[in-house]
C-alpha cells in the first residue's frame, strides 16, 4: 500500500531526526551551557567566578575589576594593598570628610568594611572591604541598589579570603 522510495525514506528519516532534537535541544543546550560556563579567574589564591552577568575587564597582579553587564556603573575592585594599620572605617571617614559624604560601617562583621554613600542627582555608593588581616581588599563602586547583586560573589570571595588567612592572625569580627 504504502510503499516509498529510498529518496522518500530518506527524507522521512531526516524529518524525524529534526523533530526529536528540537524536543530534546533544550535539555541538550542546558548541559552544555554548564559545562561551557566556568569562567572562573585564578588570582592572587583566589578563585574568581564572576556571575552570569559580571565580566572581568581588567587583570593584572595587584588588581581585579568585575563590572556588570547589566548595570554599566557598578563595579568590584579587588585590589593588594600594604598593612599600613588602618581599617576601611578610617579610610572612609577621610574619603567623607574630604567629600562630604556620608559614612557607615558595614553591618556584616566578616566583611569589616564601611560604606560612603554620596547624595547628589546620581546616587553613588562606595563600598571598602579588608575581610582577613591579608592585603587584599575589596571596592564596590556605583549605584546604591546594584551592591546587592554582587553579594554573592562578595560573599564567596571572603570566604575564600577568610579561608587563606595566615595562622595566628586572628581576622577582626
Amino acid at each position: 500500500m504504502f510503499q516509498f522510495s529510498p529518496w522518500q525514506r530518506a527524507l522521512l528519516f531526516f524529518g524525524l531526526v529534526l523533530i526529536l532534537l528540537s524536543l530534546s535541544l533544550k535539555y541538550v543546550t542546558a548541559i552544555w551551557d554548564t559545562v561551557l560556563d566556568d569562567n572562573t579567574v585564578y588570582w592572587n589564591n583566589l578563585a574568581i567566578s564572576p556571575g552570569k552577568n559580571e565580566r572581568i575587564s581588567m587583570l593584572d597582579e595587584s588588581t581585579l575589576v568585575i563590572r556588570s553587564a547589566t548595570r554599566p556603573h557598578a563595579r568590584l575592585t579587588l585590589f593588594t594593598r600594604d598593612d599600613d594599620g588602618r581599617q576601611p572605617v578610617d579610610l572612609v571617614k577621610d574619603l567623607c570628610g574630604r567629600d562630604s559624604c556620608v559614612y557607615f560601617p558595614l553591618e556584616d562583621a566578616r566583611r569589616n568594611g564601611a560604606v560612603a554613600d554620596y547624595r547628589s542627582n546620581t546616587p553613588l555608593r562606595i563600598v571598602l572591604m579588608h575581610p582577613a588581616e591579608q592585603g587584599v581588599w575589596l571596592e564596590f563602586k556605583g549605584p546604591p541598589g546594584a551592591y546587592e547583586k554582587f553579594g554573592e560573589l562578595i560573599d564567596a570571595i571572603v570566604t575564600q579570603i577568610r579561608d587563606h588567612a595566615v595562622p595566628g592572625k586572628q581576622p577582626e569580627t
